[in-house]
């Protein structure tokens, strides 16, 4: 009995679940690239003095490296001088790291082969092989002072930022350094401490919080960020234009985030085929689901449509803290960026509130992961963010909302379906397709087409379409990294492996998952860089 019910009813149901679901990801992809695009070729729209003021905020950790270059292309982004600031925030937690990590230096240089892997954290990971090579060659009684003298050497992200800060050029937008005590938290916790200190950032500009406030934006970004020229005119461009249709300021403007930018390669072999799977699976997923949700959002705003296909229609929108731009208001309404995860957290409690949510015109790049530890750790964080919806429901149940309570209910079951789906949809259609052959030839041409639609042709797509999309994006620098460019062989073996990135993506919620069953401590770590 249980097995008809399976051949006869689950496996066609979940078997044309997986060809809409193909289809739809084939049309939403080519939709927002050629968006992405047709919207790179237009010319560039000129801010005069009364546009927004925008505040860019760059916090970091451990990015005394890439800070320089960071810094370089979002002071020189385009618009005018008297109505933008960028913010580098550091933090002490950063300090106190390094003094805690100098109690280990001792272990370190007795170790008897000392690696790289071993002292991430400690210095920059481009370093950190130099590093144990240098110690390595010394005589042994003179690798603790050597290794103690290379780590005392070392800049520390704060002293980066502060000299970038004193040597700033005339020209271009103005660098202010903030440096965060250590209050706990994360990410979050630095941006909120800028969110207090504005009129200490923008009041020699001229801003005054009663009057300017509802004119300001937030703009936050990753450290590994390079932005397009036109970035900070495209954000400006696209409230004027919402508020002109609506009558009301974008709450949230987010910017699409392309992992495309190619500073570190890929490992060899079996883990970095599948690091650069992923890769094209975020790069997927910024445009067939991230971007496709928000301009949907954004549709449904504009358009005059009855309230119950708003309801239907209207999904939930994932924040990404790399181009994430949050109007001061909405901001300070939510309660500041919640923790642990701003961008989510953001983008889930605006779509609560019904807030107006809109697409930038333009694209920012940043780095694809390169090591496993980090993508396990992204992608159990963003579950665990995503997978309590209810929880950022309750957060905002106390603020007025644009959204009715069933309206609210059918956003927190949908991103609930979500979850399921994340973690039970590939073993459920792994067997479904396995199954196909028993179930009757329509039923196997028909498994076919969608793992056919849904991995290899969607990759051979996104692998032709990422040149394009990296060139679209104009640095503010003349420096920017290559895109990932995959070899022949290379290009065969992620279209060949693309069915199995799903079960990929697994590993970081799962283990999540089993290490609370067990009763472990569940951490995040920096990604390194």
């Amino acid at each position: 009995m249980m097995v008809e019910l399976w051949l006869h009813y689950a496996v066609p149901v979940l078997l044309a679940l997986l060809l809409a679901r193909a289809l739809w990801a084939l049309v939403a992809v080519e939709l927002c690239a050629r968006w992405l695009l047709d919207n790179a070729r237009r010319d560039p729209v000129s801010i005069d003095e009364d546009g927004p003021w925008l505040v860019v905020l760059l916090p970091m950790l451990r990015e005394q490296t890439l800070a320089p270059e960071t810094i370089a292309a979002f002071t020189a982004l385009d618009y005018p001088r008297e109505r933008a600031v960028v913010v580098a925030i550091t933090t002490e937690r950063e300090e106190n790291a390094r003094r805690r990590e100098r109690d280990r230096l001792r272990a370190l240089a007795d170790t008897r082969l000392l690696t790289g892997v071993q002292l991430r954290g400690m210095f920059p990971r481009a370093r950190c092989g130099d590093v144990a090579d240098e110690v390595n060659a010394a005589p042994r009684e003179k690798r603790l002072p050597l290794l103690a003298e290379l780590y005392d050497a070392e800049p520390t992200t704060r002293e980066t930022v502060a000299t970038l800060a004193e040597e700033q050029p005339a020209v271009g937008l103005r660098l202010v350094h903030l440096h965060q005590p250590d209050t706990g938290g994360r990410k979050a916790g630095q941006l909120n401490h800028t969110i207090d200190r504005l009129d200490e950032i923008l009041g020699p500009l001229g801003w005054h919080d009663e009057n300017d406030a509802g004119n300001t934006f937030l703009c936050v970004y990753d450290a590994d960020a390079i932005p397009d020229v036109r970035t900070l005119n495209s954000f400006a461009e696209t409230t004027t234009r919402h508020r002109a249709l609506t009558g009301r300021p974008s709450a949230l403007i987010q910017q699409q985030r392309l992992p495309l930018l190619g500073r570190r390669p890929f490992p060899p072999g079996a883990t970095g085929l599948f690091l650069a799977g992923e890769w094209l699976y975020q790069l997927r997923r910024s445009l067939g689901i991230e971007l496709a949700r928000i301009r949907l959002t954004q549709w449904l705003a504009t358009t005059q449509v009855p309230n119950f296909v708003r309801t239907l229609l209207r999904p939930m929108i994932y924040g990404v803290g790399c181009g994430m731009t949050v109007h001061l208001p909405a901001l300070r309404t939510l309660g500041g960026f919640p923790e642990p995860m701003e961008d989510l957290g953001t983008g889930h409690r605006l779509s609560l509130l019904g807030a107006d949510i809109a697409p930038a015109t333009v694209a920012v790049l940043d780095e694809p992961y390169t090591e496993p530890r980090g993508l396990t750790n992204l992608h159990a964080l963003a579950f665990l963010t995503s997978a309590r919806p209810d929880r950022h429901a309750k957060a905002v149940a106390h603020l007025p909302s644009a959204l009715t309570r069933i309206g609210k209910a059918v956003l927190v079951l949908r991103e609930w379906a979500d979850e399921i789906a994340w973690v039970a949809g590939a073993p459920l259609i792994a067997a479904a397709v396995l199954s196909a052959c028993w179930a009757g030839p329509l039923w196997s041409a028909l498994a076919l087409a969608g793992v056919l639609l849904h991995g290899p042709v969607l990759s051979a797509r996104l692998i032709k379409l990422a040149p394009a999309l990296h060139a679209a994006v104009v640095p503010s620098t003349c420096r920017i990294a290559a895109a990932p460019c995959p070899t022949r062989g290379r290009r065969a073996g992620l279209i060949a492996s693309s069915p199995v990135q799903p079960f990929i993506r697994l590993v970081g919620p799962l283990r999540m998952i089993f290490r609370r069953i067990t009763g472990h401590a569940t951490t995040f770590g920096k990604t390194e860089r």
